[in-house]
């Protein structure tokens, strides 16, 4: 008998960032091994239903729709996809974005991405601070096992649960396959000028007006012609980007949201990757810059020194000056670039999504087995 899996992926957002990252290639991989035999149920929200559209799933994954609305959609995961799960009669529930239901009877397993929502509250909204503060929880207490993204994670939950430690497992994410190289590093408009990219969502937590200020401070010979790219949707909470940091003086440029594809291109295309935040629980885009040989920089505290080990600059996330350090040895030193960008790939190499899906399941499996 097939294992009969239900997926809730219904706390995507319509902007593809991380989470949906994570959900999207586990699911492409079980999608891809016609040999895995099992059942899925995905319950996702209509707004994000073309995401997997994109993965042309096979007969194996039904799709199931949540209401739209972030109030409306967090009772009705509570409150009705229980019975929804129960009507299929599932073996397993698999909550991919943190939540599992609290009324659910289905065995369960969690997927933790981070902890900041306890440890460092005051990067996320206050709407969120309360709801994930709280159902995180009840979530961990409710699953028979937890699925941390990386050793840090899994230190942060097991530090803040103590009694839920022993039932959490750690799957690292990977890289995803970027295709062939780029010829060259181009800027965004095509032009054969060079540009350290920044990554990621315009919000607290990415730290970007202290990288912002230690762009502005490096001495005009050293940025050269060297452009800062900041590539990523609009968040919340940003009026500190300043119009004097933003001056095209500087040599700054705020691209807004890419799709995927040309993301990819203008990372592979980059001269460095500045990705100093202030916690993460993985930090993709470090794995996916180093797995194409661009050097990175990123911060020394949380998953990114993890995931990065000796094939980054490391920084002090709240050292303005550490960052504008890091900066200018990267820029001025060709050498240092090669070095990094060389145990990049070497690093990224050793993380895999196909381990990812294939733990995931894994876990799911033997959860299901257990009752």
């Amino acid at each position: 008998m097939p294992l009969i899996v239900a997926v809730d992926a219904t706390g995507l957002g319509r902007v593809k960032t991380g989470t949906a990252v994570y959900v999207l290639e586990i699911l492409r991989i079980w999608n891809e091994d016609k040999h895995l035999t099992a059942h899925f149920h995905v319950f996702v929200s209509p707004k994000t239903k073309h995401y997997f559209d994109e993965l042309s799933l096979d007969s194996r994954f039904e799709y199931h729709f949540a209401p739209d609305g972030r109030g409306v959609r967090s009772l009705w995961q509570h409150l009705v996809l229980p019975f929804a799960v129960a009507r299929v009669r599932c073996d397993v529930h698999w909550g991919a974005t943190f939540v599992v239901p609290v009324l659910s009877r289905c065995p369960c397993v969690v997927t933790v991405h981070d902890m900041t929502f306890q440890t460092l509250p005051a990067v996320h909204e206050r709407v969120k601070r309360w709801y994930f503060g709280t159902v995180i929880g009840w979530s961990l207490a409710k699953a028979r096992v937890a699925l941390a993204i990386s050793e840090t994670t899994k230190a942060d939950i097991a530090r803040l649960y103590p009694a839920i430690a022993q039932k959490i497992r750690v799957t690292l994410l990977g890289p995803r396959a970027f295709g062939g190289e780029v010829v060259g590093r181009l800027a965004a408009d095509g032009s054969p000028e060079p540009y350290v990219l920044a990554i990621g969502t315009l919000e607290p937590r990415k730290n970007l007006p202290r990288l912002l200020r230690a762009w502005c401070a490096l001495a005009p010979a050293i940025r050269g012609r060297t452009r800062l790219y900041v590539a990523g949707p609009d968040g919340w909470m940003m009026g500190e980007l300043s119009a004097r940091e933003t001056q095209e003086a500087y040599g700054v440029q705020f691209l807004g949201y890419f799709e995927e594809a040309r993301l990819r291109e203008l990372l592979q295309g980059a001269m460095l990757l500045a990705y100093p935040s202030l916690y993460e629980g993985f930090g993709l885009p470090v794995i996916e810059a180093m797995s194409v040989g661009v050097p990175v920089l990123t911060s020394g505290v949380g998953a990114t020194a993890e995931v990065a080990g000796d094939a980054a600059y490391l920084v002090d996330p709240l050292d303005q000056e550490s960052i504008r350090t890091g900066l200018e040895r990267l820029l001025k030193d060709p050498g240092l670039r090669e070095t990094l960008s060389a145990r990049g790939r070497a690093r990224a190499a050793t993380f895999s999504w196909r381990r990812t899906a294939e733990l995931t399941f894994q876990a799911l499996e033997e959860v299901a087995r257990r009752s």
